[in-house]
């Protein structure tokens, strides 16, 4: 009989995939954007500004995210995209 994955291999992988989670960023591409601002509409804290005379979206208040990916589901032209930060590993231990 084949035996389940242990307790603390599945605990260890469900820490890890929360550690990425929480690491993960906005990445906006002004050039991409056509000022549909559905990301402006659907931001619960409020992260997007309009730019008129551009007619594009701004991604102003980057210190408000909190990365729920609404806006990159939202975007018709994928000008938005959660990553992770240059540099960021998806596993391993938290720093110190």
């Amino acid at each position: 009989m084949a035996q389940g994955p242990r307790l603390r291999e599945v605990m260890a992988e469900h820490w890890r995939l929360i550690w990425t989670l929480r690491r993960l960023r906005i990445h906006f591409d002004p050039q991409r954007c056509t000022g549909v601002w559905q990301c402006i509409e659907v931001c619960p804290v409020a992260c997007w500004e309009r730019e008129e005379g551009e007619r594009r979206a701004r991604f102003v208040h980057r210190e408000r995210c909190i990365a729920c990916g609404a806006c990159v589901l939202q975007c018709p032209r994928q000008a938005i995209e959660l990553k992770l930060p240059q540099g960021g590993r998806s596993g391993g231990r938290r720093p110190g």
